[in-house]
């Protein structure tokens, strides 16, 4: 269990005692009545009520609303006192004044009455309201209590001044009641009822405080009638009248000045024992509503001060000696009541510091409820039995405060009736003596822990709670006291207060013996005879043989200075509680300084599969004497589940007892435990969990160590020093305890596989192909392997984390793609044989590729006469570098193979694909294509590759060219299409892969006309040729066009020279020409020109059309020399 405060108060209800009166605490408002509301038949009544009770916030009038029946009696008024001469008080404070002003006497009647203006009958209701007015003075006869009247009215009021009727009627009403116009008031119920009753109780607020002053008023004035010599109870008394009724009117500062006045005054009466209760009760009222008043008014300081001087004034007056107890408990209720006010004040929003906080009043308030208990204790001892007659009777009608019931308004002056005193304090201390002191204590404490923890004061609040603790102890509930006492000593083990342990482990030591709580009891022993804890050996002795008893069955013998009737009832539940069955205690031994100690840790960091592991445990026993144990195991856990091992045990008969297992002080003792890895544990990280040491028979009465063998008991860290350890002396033959560093974790790892992994594959891989990679298993086990299977996975790239989401993996290139890593059954295999497994990789992007191959298998292996199947794993890496096949770029060219930038609509042009092999391998291409986009149209019918069958070595190129043209002309560049080839290693020819690339775009611009020349590839000298112009028209207009033929050097002509063309729309012209050549070799052809009329509307600009003919056509030709024979015509070709 964990102990929290609210725990804390939970175990100490307060129960009350000297508790001052409800009416001295409860915040004074004005008291306001109310009368004339019949809430339980009239609605409309009702929710007046509740519009004035319901709802009161902070913003709203500081009074109290009280709802007056019809018959309502006020308390009769004491006669007017003329003259103070003869008088002579007979005490300081009436019990009932306050509680009159606060709750029956009201400042304010107000008498509500439904009338209307315009009611029919007027007059009788006008009488019967002057009659409830008239009733309502003579009920309050004597009293100066303001009356008002409240017409409730189911109209709303004309604004003032223009209702005639209504003002009439109200100097009559008035009249009629013997009212004050301003003493009348008229309330519509209807939508704004809520504000207009925040106006009427603000008046009446007025009203109230007005009341207030006058009654202060009354009271001052009886001043200048006293004298000090019998009246000095009046002096006290008035002005802490005057002071209440400021506070009612609200008036904190002068209501201060007063209740200072007031306790000053109070200061110069003469105490003896006859009036020292009465002058302490009203001193302590005094100073209650002096100090709340300072906190209230931000001034800490000044409330703190004058509570010290309070106490300091009062700490010696003590009364008479057989009552001492009363002043100490006087004292506690004056600290406590501050230490409320204080944190009161603290919500409220004041600051408070670790060292000025409610705590220490509250501490200091147990402290004299402590000595309240001592001095009853003391003085009650012999007091058996209450007095007859009852000398309290009557104590709670008493007419003031602090006086005995014995002897009622006795002035102090007057000798006390020695018989009569006698039998008043025989009661009171029979009455003290049945009085549970220790839950006053206790609430007190819980009140002091809270605040300390709140202002982190941890080392107060543990002194605290061991006093909780000793009440509980005290009052005979010794689980708590065990429960309080068992989280202390956690504490004071963290911070090594050893001897406060100690002394704390001898009082629990006896809770519980008290409470006959077994488990307790064993965990306390075994810290008691450790070494931190400073007992003498004798009692060290005592402890052990007890602990040695309960193991046996036995009930331990009593702790030391236990109360007999207290032990004879513990002994009784020992044997009760049925000691002797059988039993198992689970110890955390971490948790306490205990005096065994353990430390465990493996021998390496890491183990193989079919290797032992070694876990070496050391235990010392810090015990002055010999403790046998009867078993040793340690517990080892893993992720998934947890194994335990017996290190060292005893034989089944219980006379034989292991004596590897038996400790003599300070000895230190080596065990090993071994054991063989589980094959799910491989690849795992193991750790140990526990070490358990049984203390007693097993199948008996036995205690279960459990310690975690870290050495992070609060007992194996050194006391001072921890770097001085070492120099501790130990003895040669024993292992240096302090010395082993606990390893609590190892690793698991595969035993050494001699299996061999071959990867056989072409480097480098090329981009889009699948590569094959071969993997050679061989056995070099001695025995077979079995369940052999292949993990293959793709490593991370740190520089490219992306690129594994550019790679695939399969096994067969037929498979569907498989998510990695791509796992490869391969089954058995024999010693001495090998076997081969194939995948495939294809990257789509280039850059290298880790391949890890993991191959996992298990192998039986005879190990202490046990075949144990390990599972082994070989894994290793590959690097693949991936790289282009090809570079591939494409030009374009016109029809005179010229390079050219841009393209023309219906003009067709050539695109040349240009393919470079980078592979550092030869390269066959199977095929290639191109696949245009929708804008362009090949001019050839039937496409065929050009580079099919093809093998390029690296560093060779291969080029093909398409005739295409362009539908039409784009603002945006062209894309052309994709350009796709299928290739394939020359030394691999089933494997083949297409690769495909995007062709650059180009740009397509309108072309009005276009003109194709066709002529011979060469001409002869002196033979004729034939050429044909085609002219086309592409536009939707009519073109008239002169057509000039010039004249050359190196041909004569038939054909037309001039001539008028006109094309039509989307038309085609030819024009056919005969040349002779007369001259031989790259002859300079005739120029054709054509010109175009200015026209603004032709489509066609004269520099378009000279740079359209300059583009189109050819202007030379080769002609070969003249052959002999005679000559033959040259066709144009079709």
């Amino acid at each position: 269990m964990f102990l929290t405060d609210d725990n804390l108060l939970t175990m100490s209800a307060v129960p009350s005692g000297f508790d001052f009166p409800s009416e001295l605490s409860t915040k004074p408002f004005a008291l306001i009545g109310l009368t004339g509301l019949d809430t339980l038949n009239n609605a409309i009544h009702r929710t007046i009520w509740d519009a004035f009770s319901n709802n009161r916030r902070s913003d709203r009038a500081p009074v109290h609303f009280k709802l007056l029946g019809p018959a309502h009696e006020f308390p009769p008024p004491k006669a007017k006192r003329n003259t103070y001469e003869w008088y002579i008080p007979k005490g300081i404070l009436k019990r009932n004044w306050m509680n009159k002003h606060l709750n029956e006497i009201p400042a304010v009647v107000a008498i509500f009455y439904e009338l209307d203006w315009e009611d029919p009958q007027w007059n009788e209701k006008r009488i019967e309201c002057a009659s409830r007015v008239q009733s309502m003075r003579v009920a309050l006869a004597g009293r100066n209590t303001r009356i008002a009247v409240v017409l409730i009215q189911q109209t709303a009021p004309l604004p003032t001044g223009e209702d005639m009727t209504a003002a009439e009627r109200a100097t009559a009403l008035c009249t009629s009641c013997e009212l004050n116009a301003k003493s009348l008031f008229v309330l519509p119920h209807g939508d704004h009822l809520h504000g207009y009753t925040v106006r009427l109780e603000n008046v009446f607020y007025d009203l109230a405080l007005n009341y207030y002053h006058h009654e202060a008023r009354n009271v001052k004035s009886h001043r200048d009638q006293l004298n000090k010599t019998t009246h000095q109870y009046l002096f006290v008394r008035h002005q802490l009248k005057i002071g209440f009724l400021n506070e009612l009117k609200q008036d904190s500062h002068t209501a201060q000045k007063h209740y200072l006045q007031a306790y000053n005054n109070l200061l110069e009466v003469r105490i003896v024992d006859t009036n020292n209760l009465e002058v302490k009760t009203v001193a302590g009222f005094i100073n209650y509503k002096l100090c709340k008043l300072m906190f209230q008014q931000n001034l800490p300081r000044d409330a703190i001060n004058q509570f010290r001087q309070h106490i300091e004034m009062f700490r010696n007056c003590i009364g008479p000696k057989d009552l001492a107890f009363e002043h100490c408990a006087w004292m506690s209720k004056q600290f406590s009541v501050f230490g409320d006010i204080f944190d009161e004040a603290i919500r409220q929003g004041l600051p408070a510091l670790q060292t000025q906080h409610p705590g220490f009043y509250y501490q200091q308030a147990a402290q004299n409820a402590i000595e309240r208990k001592t001095s009853c204790q003391e003085l009650c001892k012999s007091v058996t039995e209450y007095p007859n007659p009852d000398p309290l009777m009557g104590a709670e009608n008493l007419e003031f405060y602090g006086q005995r019931p014995w002897r009622p308004g006795k002035l102090s002056a007057e000798p006390p009736d020695p018989a009569k005193e006698k039998i008043g304090v025989l009661a009171l201390q029979y009455k003290e003596k049945n009085t549970n002191h220790s839950m006053l204590i206790i609430g007190l404490l819980g009140s002091a822990i809270s605040q300390f923890k709140t202002y982190r004061c941890p080392r107060m609040r543990r002194q605290l709670v061991v006093q909780m603790a000793e009440e509980y102890f005290s009052s005979q509930d010794y689980g708590k006291a065990l429960t309080l006492l068992t989280h202390m000593l956690w504490d004071y083990r963290c911070e090594k207060w050893w001897l406060l342990l100690s002394n704390i482990l001898v009082r629990a030591l006896g809770c519980a013996f008290l409470a006959a709580s077994v488990q307790d009891y064993v965990v306390l022993s075994l810290e008691a005879l450790g070494s931190c804890a400073q007992l003498h050996e004798e009692e060290k002795t005592r402890v052990f043989g007890n602990l040695e008893r309960l193991l046996k069955g036995l009930p331990p013998d009593p702790e030391p200075n236990l109360p007999q009737e207290e032990v004879d009832h513990a002994r009784q539940l020992w044997t009760s509680s049925k000691v002797g069955d059988v039993f198992n205690i689970a110890i955390e031994m971490n948790n306490i300084t205990g005096c065994i100690e353990s430390k465990a840790q493996f021998t390496q960091p890491q183990y193989q599969a079919d290797q032992h592991v070694t876990i070496e445990v050391y235990i010392r026993s810090c015990c002055p004497h010999p403790l046998q144990f009867s078993k040793l195991t340690v517990t080892v856990n893993n992720p998934t589940y947890s194994s335990e091992f017996a290190v060292c045990e005893s034989s089944s008969n219980e006379s034989g007892a292991n004596p590897l297992l038996l400790f003599h002080k300070n000895e230190v003792k080596r065990f090993v435990c071994q054991f063989l890895p589980d094959v799910q544990d491989v690849g795992k990280e193991i750790q140990i969990g526990s070490i358990l040491l049984y203390l007693g028979s097993e199948k008996g009465r036995c205690a279960i160590l459990r310690f975690t063998g870290t050495g992070s008991e609060p007992s194996s860290v050194d006391i001072s020093c921890p770097e001085l350890q070492h120099f501790r002396p130990s003895s040669a033959d024993m292992p240096d305890f302090d010395g082993i560093q606990p390893v609590a974790t190892a690793e698991i790892v595969p035993r050494d596989s001699k299996l061999e992994v071959t990867v056989v594959h072409s480097t480098p891989a090329l981009l889009g192909e699948w590569y094959p990679i071969k993997v050679i298993l061989e056995n070099k086990e001695s025995n077979m392997i079995s369940e052999m299977s292949m993990d293959i996975n793709l490593l991370s790239n740190n520089e490219d984390p992306s690129l594994e989401q550019a790679t695939q993996i399969c096994e067969s290139i037929s498979d569907h793609i498989v998510s990695l890593p791509l796992k490869i059954s391969v089954g058995n295999l024999d010693p001495n044989c090998n076997i081969q497994k194939l995948f495939y990789m294809r990257g789509h992007r280039i850059g290298n590729r880790n391949i890890m191959i993991k191959v996992s298998y298990n192998l039986s292996v005879g190990q202490d006469g046990l075949d144990n199947n390990n599972s082994c794993i070989k894994e290793t890496t590959v690097m693949i570098p991936v790289v282009k096949p090809f570079d591939i770029t494409a030009k374009f060219f016109s029809l005179k193979f010229e390079p050219i930038a841009k393209s023309f609509a219906k003009e067709p042009f050539v695109v040349m694909p240009h393919v470079s092999c980078v592979s550092p391998c030869s390269l066959v291409i199977e095929n290639s294509s191109i696949e245009l986009s929708g804008h362009i149209k090949s001019v050839d019918d039937e496409v065929k590759s050009q580079l099919k069958l093809i093998s390029l070595k690296n560093g060779e190129t291969g080029t093909e060219a398409y005739c295409v043209t362009a539908d039409q002309a784009n603002d945006q560049p062209v894309a052309l299409g994709i350009y796709t080839l299928q290739w394939r290693r020359e030394d691999t020819p089933e494997l083949v892969t297409s690769s495909s690339v995007t062709l650059p775009t180009v740009r397509v611009e309108s072309a009005p006309l276009f003109i194709e020349m066709c002529l011979p590839a060469h001409g002869w000298v002196r033979t004729p040729m034939a050429v044909s112009y085609h002219i086309r028209n592409h536009t939707t207009c009519l073109l008239d066009l002169e057509l000039n033929m010039e004249a050359s050097d190196a041909f004569m002509f038939a054909g037309h020279k001039q001539l008028q063309l006109r094309i039509l729309p989307e038309s085609v012209k030819t024009l056919d020409y005969n040349l002779y050549p007369l001259l031989s070799g790259l002859v300079a052809l005739p120029r054709l020109r054509l010109t175009i009329s200015d026209k603004n509307d032709y489509p066609v600009k004269q520099p378009q059309l000279t740079e359209l003919l300059d583009r189109s056509l050819p202007s030379h030709v080769y002609v070969m020399p003249q052959g002999k024979g005679n000559p033959t015509p040259i066709a144009i070709p079709s």
